[in-house]
């Protein structure tokens, strides 16, 4: 059935608009997560699962 449906595709523009669209998001986020100034940021982010004060601090209740 999938088959067929894309044999009688001709709609080629509709493919090339969603391919340029999902290529400009990728390029986007990509450049977004290297852009300058963006270590210190993600460094304290991944420091976050780590640190027992904040857990304590934000009133939340453990779960072990």
């Amino acid at each position: 059935m999938k088959q067929q449906a894309l044999a009688y595709f001709t709609d080629t523009y509709l493919s090339a608009i969603g391919f340029f669209l999902f290529f400009c998001v990728f390029c986007g986020s990509v450049f977004w997560v290297y852009r300058r100034g963006s270590r210190k940021h993600y460094q304290s982010i991944s420091q976050l699962p780590l640190s027992e004060e904040d857990r304590h601090e934000s009133g939340r209740k453990d779960l072990f």
